[in-house]
């Protein structure tokens, strides 16, 4: 299988930031725990701004989504809602539902006994699989055997909607096979509603990512001071240890790439690829200091001006050598040399003492 990539997990939180110690713990202790998660019924995603709940482990679903499971109907009244299936009714109480930002949320266990219905919660895609057909059941076990068979956390894709680098766009993930013992194929829903499907086999280096990945991003950088590492960045635009500020990450309209914009304090936008598979805020963290070098190693002007000219001069320390040049070609401490392509440095007492030419 070609290599393909998923962008879901947890944004790293590298660069110092944090909460203050103390703040609300206690209370997030004893307070009930709401997951959103997809909802299949025969197979076949519901798409729809309410979603199913994982409420403290369990699984609910949205009254608004109960008309369509086959075979429910919902009755609202002043005395309160009831849910009707072909096994019986049942009225919405403390016991069988919880309230979550306005809405009912039934529990999933409450319809299994209202209705001929089976299903089950698939953790490793976050979604919850209802059938009430044969046919409804063969699609759902498909699926979940699929699943099954996707490389690392590509199953959190099913069933959400997400962005992909070389496609302009959102997608919804509605559907995934497991052809011929050995192919792995998504089905994709564009914003236009177009369908199409994606061959894991076919195709190379494609990495999808998640809005909450995007929106996670931008809470934690948006709006910081960072000073740019240019022996990271390829052909860079900016001035070795220019102070720049975080203005926004977006997905690429274009291309579907995850970008970074950067701004210069000329006003001038930079937008930046973040390199497909890798962990965005890692791959940041690794172009810009978020704490201002100069000050934390305390560098005098005459080698900040080198440093800013991206040259190495006798006296520098090797922090400061690194930010000039970024990590050697090689060390050899035996001999106290680090070599940069054709110019070895020689580090006595902590200080480069002797610059060496081939």
């Amino acid at each position: 299988m070609k290599k393909i990539a998923m962008s879901l997990i947890a944004v790293l939180l590298i660069i110092g930031l944090g909460y203050p110690p103390g703040t609300g713990y206690a209370a997030a202790a004893n307070a009930p725990s709401y997951k959103e998660i997809s909802t299949f019924v025969d197979g076949k995603l519901i798409i729809s701004p309410s979603k199913s709940m994982l409420v403290n482990g369990s699984s609910y679903v949205p009254v608004k989504l109960v008309n369509q499971i086959p075979g429910f109907t919902i009755a609202s009244a002043t005395s309160g809602v009831t849910i009707t299936g072909s096994k019986g009714s049942g009225k919405l109480n403390k016991d069988n539902s919880v309230l979550y930002n306005n809405s009912n949320y039934v529990a999933f266990t409450t319809l299994l006994k209202l209705g001929a219905i089976d299903g089950k919660y698939a953790s490793s895609a976050d979604s919850l699989f209802i059938w009430g057909t044969e046919e409804g059941q063969t699609k759902s076990n498909s699926m979940l055997f699929a699943i099954s068979k996707l490389p690392g956390t590509m199953g959190l894709a099913v069933g959400k909607k997400v962005y992909m680098y070389g496609h302009p766009g959102s997608h919804w993930v509605t559907d995934v096979q497991y052809t011929d013992n050995s192919s792995l194929i998504l089905t994709m829903q564009n914003e236009a509603g177009t369908i199409w499907t994606l061959d894991l086999d076919s195709y190379e280096n494609h990495t999808l990512y998640s809005p909450e990945i995007l929106q996670a991003l931008k809470e934690v950088y948006n709006g910081l001071p960072a000073w740019a590492s240019n022996s990271d960045i390829a052909d860079s635009p900016f001035k070795n240890m220019e102070k720049v500020t975080v203005k926004d990450f977006r997905s690429n309209p274009n291309n579907g790439n995850l970008e970074i914009i950067i701004r210069r304090a000329n006003g001038q936008e930079i937008n930046m690829t973040i390199a497909p598979s890798a962990n965005p805020a890692k791959y940041v963290n690794g172009l810009f200091y978020f704490k201002n070098p100069r000050v934390v190693f305390s560098i005098n002007d005459k080698i900040w001006s080198a440093i800013r000219e991206e040259r190495v001069i006798v006296g520098m320390k090797p922090e400061e050598v690194l930010l000039s040049w970024g990590e050697p070609d090689s060390i050899n401490d035996d001999l106290g040399y680090v070599v940069y392509g054709n110019v070895y440095l020689y580090i006595r007492n902590n200080r480069v003492q002797y610059i060496y030419k081939i």
